[in-house]
């Protein structure tokens, strides 16, 4: 793949691109904080392929030069692999418990997880997402013959991102206090039950 740099002026966007609603803020904290690992794919044109919210947070960011990679395609591909890329990236879903554990491990080396592209609600949700949070995870069996099983979420809000971030410290060094409980939840009952009083 022969990929270059060039102006930002000479890459013009599609003007029918079907895709809306481009999330340019995250996409230019992405490529701020990690760079441009992914160019931007045009034509023979220099018409915008793939990459339209690269494209807008390379300008929002005051780039110079963006990187680009020219299809070689015909036309009628080129219009194609534009749905096709939009769709494809539409087929995917997270593994909760894994992806909480990769927060666990930013977490631990106190990596700003607001750089990830997630909003405050969403990390909440995530750090301290357990196994137990979904039915999905639990053997039937052991549900079927209980008399309750109560599964309850709860959001913190914050007030500002200080209060986050102590929230996230409190977080991570439980998982130092208790290493040996697979779960936030976990390390939280067993926090409470040590720290009572009376």
């Amino acid at each position: 793949m022969d990929i270059k740099l060039v102006n930002i002026d000479e890459v013009k966007p599609y003007n029918k691109n079907p895709r809306k609603n481009l999330n340019v803020e995250k996409v230019a904290i992405s490529i701020k904080e990690f760079g441009f690992q992914q160019p931007i794919v045009v034509d023979k044109s220099m018409t915008v392929v793939v990459g339209h919210t690269r494209l807008e947070a390379s300008r929002q960011l005051e780039l110079k030069q963006v990187p680009v990679l020219i299809a070689d395609m015909s036309a009628e591909k080129i219009k194609a692999y534009r749905i096709a890329d939009n769709k494809t990236n539409e087929g995917s879903e997270w593994d909760f418990p894994l992806l909480n554990a990769e927060f666990g491990d930013l977490l631990d080396v106190n990596y700003d997880l607001e750089k990830l592209g997630f909003d405050n609600q969403e990390l909440e949700s995530l750090i301290t997402y357990t196994n137990d949070d979904t039915v999905d995870v639990v053997d039937q069996n052991e549900v079927a013959g209980a008399e309750a099983n109560y599964i309850i979420q709860y959001n913190v809000i914050f007030d500002n991102k200080e209060q986050q971030e102590s929230w996230f410290q409190f977080i991570k060094r439980l998982k130092e206090i208790y290493p040996h409980h697979e779960t936030i939840g976990q390390r939280l009952i067993e926090y409470i039950r040590n720290n009572e009083h009376g």
